[in-house]
């Protein structure tokens, strides 16, 4: 669960690479930035476009759908996902200490 402590820690941090979304399996409390359609050969190709995406658009965080096949072509898989921008996990509440 992500909540902001103060105000300026509620600035989402941005991402560069793919590598730097984090896959989540549930919605984060964090500000949605969106949703993402990655496509591919198959599902890791799809998954790898959609994480490329996130990261384009700043996404710290990416809740992914199931892969499924293109209706329209039946050939090309589809990955479906809602991305997140959060605050640095140093920056979320509670504090350190916190009961």
């Amino acid at each position: 669960m992500f909540l902001c402590y103060s105000a300026p820690a509620c600035k989402p941090t941005s991402t560069e690479t793919a590598a730097d979304v984090r896959i989540v399996n549930t919605k984060p409390r964090c500000e949605k930035l969106g949703v993402v359609e990655g496509a591919g050969g198959d599902a890791a190709h799809a998954r790898e476009d959609a994480l490329g995406q996130a990261a384009e658009r700043g996404a710290t965080h990416i809740l992914l759908e199931s892969a499924h096949l293109d209706l329209e072509d039946g050939l090309t898989t589809v990955v479906t996902g809602r991305i997140f921008g959060c605050p640095p996990t140093d920056e979320v509440y509670p504090p350190t200490g916190y009961r």
